[in-house]
């Protein structure tokens, strides 16, 4: 395989491979975070090398193509991880369907799960342990680290969120949280700021998007603000990409120009306006971009009042660009992953179940850690009869 042709694979491969077993953080909970927590942090800086490697593929002779083969080797040693936790979480499901008639389940007990969770935890480690080996490799064999353009950069699709509630997406715990959000964000005391901003952080796994789409369709919402937008932001964090997003849903057409035009269009659509916007998925810890897109929001003149959810992971994302007081996003209690599971398993969540299952649905409840998407995943199919 030639070297322009290894290096594709891994740059549109590779990152989406090991951010795909990164996000199992939330979905297996094995004993692994840790590992998987380590192995996502190092993603951004193999990125930086990618641009780099690609201009120098051709003639950087046989150092860069043994870098960029080592690189493919750990994208095959990724999906194969994944594949085999993916494997043996569909495993388990189907043992825990089997031992549906039985009194007592544990649903991390099934096949040695201790001897699966250091074997995974050994893998990643060694995959964590090749990505740092490349990074100090690159110097060596003349790569530099290069920050790719935002704008250049795709948002994963299944990252892609909207402000649309599906059937799935129940809020169960969380009524008091949103009445107070709604609360604070139409509270007349809190436009003292043109624009002001509330972090809704938390773990992968928590609900934040959910907990922002209940707020986003609440009624008391659509009665304060005359508009509002939704715009999944995702690892690329560009002004420009934002303010398009914003004028493509304020007039239906896609805009790709520039930040004056953008600001002179958004000006007409939002002027004295109170808008909702809601930035899902932020991932951004560099200030300086934050206070830019805020300068220009500044500049829109929509009305005194106007609001901006951030939902995001990261505590420090959440200090750069709040300025209302944060809601509190607590674990579920068991008896709520329980409401979760049967709703997520019953179509109306009232169907009979018979208490033998009942009782192995509690043991699942259990184990979803008080997070409302472990709850969703881990449920059974034939939960209700």
């Amino acid at each position: 395989m030639a070297v322009e042709s290894v290096l594709t694979f891994a740059a549109e491969g590779i990152l989406t491979k090991l951010t795909d077993l990164a996000a199992q953080e939330f979905r297996m909970a094995w004993g692994f975070k840790a590992e998987l927590r380590k192995l996502s942090q190092s993603l951004p800086i193999l990125q930086d090398f990618l641009g780099d490697a690609a201009e120098k593929a051709k003639d950087g002779g046989k150092a860069v193509e043994d870098w960029v083969k080592k690189l493919k080797d750990t994208a095959d040693e990724a999906d194969g991880v994944l594949e085999e936790i993916n494997y043996e979480f569909l495993r388990r499901r189907v043992e825990l369907q089997n031992q549906m008639g039985k009194k007592v389940l544990n649903l991390l007990s099934a096949s040695n799960p201790i001897l699966f969770r250091q074997k995974m935890a050994h893998r990643i480690r060694k995959i964590s342990a090749s990505l740092a080996e490349l990074k100090n490799e690159a110097a060596f064999v003349g790569l530099v680290a290069k920050k790719k353009d935002p704008t250049s950069q795709r948002i994963r699709e299944d990252r892609e969120t909207n402000a649309f509630i599906g059937k799935d997406e129940i809020i169960i715990g969380r009524n008091a949280v949103v009445s107070d959000i709604v609360t604070t964000l139409t509270n007349s005391n809190m436009n003292q700021e043109n624009v002001s901003v509330m972090a809704i952080a938390g773990m992968p796994g928590l609900g934040k998007t959910t907990l922002a789409k209940s707020v986003y369709n609440e009624g008391a919402i659509d009665e304060y603000f005359n508009k509002k937008l939704w715009v999944c932001v995702s690892n690329t964090f560009n002004v420009n990409s934002i303010l398009a997003a914003m004028l493509e849903l304020l007039s239906g057409k896609v805009a790709t120009t520039s930040q004056q035009a953008l600001l002179t269009d958004l000006r007409e659509k939002l002027k004295e306006k109170k808008y909702l916007l809601v930035l899902d998925d932020v991932w951004n810890e560099d200030s300086e971009k934050w206070e830019r897109l805020m300068s220009c929001l500044s500049k829109l003149n929509s009305a005194p009042g106007s609001k901006i959810i951030v939902t995001t992971r990261s505590g420090k994302v959440a200090s750069i660009t709040e300025t209302l007081p944060p809601p509190k996003l607590e674990l579920l209690s068991t008896d709520e992953c329980w409401s979760i599971l049967k709703h997520a398993a019953c179509s109306d969540g009232s169907s009979d179940i018979p208490l033998g299952v009942e009782r192995i649905g509690w043991e699942i409840a259990k184990n979803c850690e008080g997070l409302p998407l472990m709850a969703k995943v881990l449920m059974p199919p034939t939960l209700c009869l």
